[in-house]
Parts: C-alpha cells; sequence; structure tokens
C-alpha cells in the first residue's frame, strides 16, 4: 500500500466535511520501508528518495512521454493547463479604493521549460519567474474603471489537467523547478470531468467544490528531486489537476501566493479488475471408469427389480 511509504513529517489537516462536499485525502502513518528523514520544517530531509516512493507506480514522465497521446503501459494521457484569468469583478477594498480582479478559470499555456513544464497565462509572460511556471503570485497595481482610479488585483492560480483514458489514482509527483526551495505546496483535484474547467463560467471554488476528491501537499526536497506525496489512495479517476496551493482545496497551514513548480512528472496506478476476463467455455469431461461401473450397476440392480 502506497499509505506504508507516507513520512510521517508530512501531515495533511482538513476540516471535516458537510456530506455533500468533495471526499478530501486524509494522512496515513509511517512505514518502515520509507525514510524517516523525508521532510522536515522546510520541506527537506536527507535520504528521502522519490525514485523508492514511486517503485510501485506507474510514471508518466511529461518531458519524455509528451503531453498529447502519451502512452504508459497501455493508458493514453493527455496534459494541458488552466488559470483564472477571465472576468473582471470587484474582489473587496484597499483604504479607500475599490480592487477588482479575474477569478473565472479559462485554458491557459503548458509550456515546456528544460525537464518540466510550466504555466503561462493571459495575464503572464513567457520569459520571466515565477510566471513562466505553475504559480499563484500575489500581482496587484493602479488602473483606472469608468474613470476612477481602482486597485487592479491579480492573483491567478496556475492548474495543470492531466486527462487518462482510464480511471487512475494519482499518487504523487515530482517537480523539475520550485520557485521556493523549501516552502512549496501544491493543491490537487479529482475531476469527474472536465465540464467546469472549460466553461468559462467558474472559479477554482466552484471548481473544488463540484470535485470528487480534494488535498493540498507539501512539496519536499528528497535526495533525488522534489517530491509530492499524495494521499488519496481510494479515488479513481480520469481527470486530476494540480496546481499552486490554493485554500480552497484544503488549508494545511500555509501561505499562498509563494508557489511555483515545474511539473516533471506525475505517478499514478490504474483501477484495473472493472471487466472480468473472458472465461473459456467450461469443457464437460466424460465420467471416470469408476463411475460408469457404478451407474452400470445400479441399472442392472434397477431391471432385476422390475422383473421380480
Amino acid at each position: 500500500m502506497k499509505l506504508s511509504k507516507i513520512a510521517s513529517v508530512t501531515t495533511l489537516v482538513l476540516a471535516a466535511a458537510a456530506a455533500s462536499a468533495p471526499a478530501h485525502a486524509t494522512w496515513g502513518g509511517k512505514g518502515s520501508n520509507w525514510h524517516s528523514g523525508c521532510g522536515s520544517d522546510g520541506n527537506t530531509g536527507s535520504g528521502c528518495n522519490a525514485a523508492d516512493y514511486f517503485d510501485d507506480d506507474l510514471k508518466y514522465e511529461l518531458v519524455s512521454d509528451g503531453i498529447s497521446g502519451a502512452v504508459v503501459d497501455g493508458v493514453t494521457i493527455n496534459a494541458s493547463a488552466y488559470s483564472d484569468t477571465a472576468g473582471f469583478v470587484r474582489q473587496g477594498n484597499y483604504g479607500d479604493y475599490k480592487m477588482y480582479g479575474d477569478g473565472i478559470v479559462e485554458a491557459a499555456d503548458l509550456a515546456q521549460y528544460g525537464s518540466g513544464y510550466g504555466v503561462v497565462n493571459a495575464d503572464e509572460s513567457y520569459h520571466e519567474s515565477p510566471e513562466h511556471s505553475a504559480d499563484n503570485e500575489w500581482e496587484a497595481y493602479w488602473a483606472s474603471k469608468d474613470g476612477k482610479k481602482i486597485v487592479n488585483y491579480e492573483t491567478d492560480f496556475d492548474y495543470i489537467l492531466i486527462s487518462f483514458d482510464e480511471e487512475v489514482n494519482v499518487t504523487g509527483a515530482t517537480f523539475s523547478w520550485l520557485w521556493k526551495d523549501t516552502e512549496t505546496q501544491v493543491s490537487v483535484a479529482a475531476l469527474s470531468d472536465t465540464s467546469m474547467l472549460t466553461s468559462g463560467a467558474n472559479t477554482w471554488s466552484d471548481i473544488a467544490g463540484s470535485a470528487m476528491s480534494v488535498g493540498s501537499f507539501d512539496v519536499l526536497n528528497c535526495d533525488d528531486t522534489n517530491l509530492a506525496m499524495v494521499d488519496m489512495e481510494s479515488v479513481y479517476s480520469q481527470y486530476w489537476i494540480i496546481g499552486a496551493y490554493n485554500t480552497v482545496f484544503g488549508d494545511i497551514g500555509h501561505t499562498m501566493f509563494n508557489d511555483g513548480f515545474k511539473l516533471a512528472s506525475i505517478g499514478f496506478n490504474a483501477k484495473g479488475g472493472d471487466t472480468p476476463p473472458t472465461n473459456p467455455p467450461t469443457e464437460v469431461t466424460e465420467p471416470g471408469t469408476f463411475a460408469m461401473l457404478f451407474m452400470g450397476g445400479a441399472l442392472a440392480m434397477w431391471r432385476r427389480k422390475r422383473k421380480a
């Protein structure tokens, strides 16, 4: 079980939700086959090894496998990006000034940078950091609306959608680059479909509210790479999103607006077992010799009784 590999230092504290709310991830205890040094207050740890963590899983490598029509052990995978850059609505006040910002989710660009993929949304540049990563950078600047000075508040949460052609359980992710090496969190959600993402009418809060399961996780600086261990063992879906930490997907007590990453890989397990194997027709074996003799003797006794 993947739970046996979860490090005790990585905790996920989520309040109990109403029955109608999506299921939230919960934390499992550490097993003897997982290094206790994986993680600390600074998300670092000597001896933590992502390769060991994914030892029993399938692995989707975005750069080597590609982001369109990738095939991993018979599972076809596609990747795309989304961010909340549409719409322009009032989001509160800044002193005597009104604050406005966008908050509706729409498609963004999924772009390769070295050995990982980042997200460039409609408000960002391809060549600035951390804007070319999947980030939640906070930005605010003066602007004008209806002839009045306003505060344009832009905090876009970037997410990567991983679409599978069958239901899978995502077990974790690795990252080739982090904006903040020792203080990065990610949020993950399993979706029943992609309609909320593609409608052009929903916020991340709307999407989280309709998700099958949501959770937020620390990114650990392991010996071999940066690792997020996703603890949603009982959840299987075709559609998974992973992006910069957003408390609507689960508040684990960290600060938002300082997270950014380039996604390198996703670990997963296929559900399997949904379609029972086609069994060959059962052969009717001929009666054994003893059975034939017994049947013959019984028939002879019946005939003698009839004659009597």
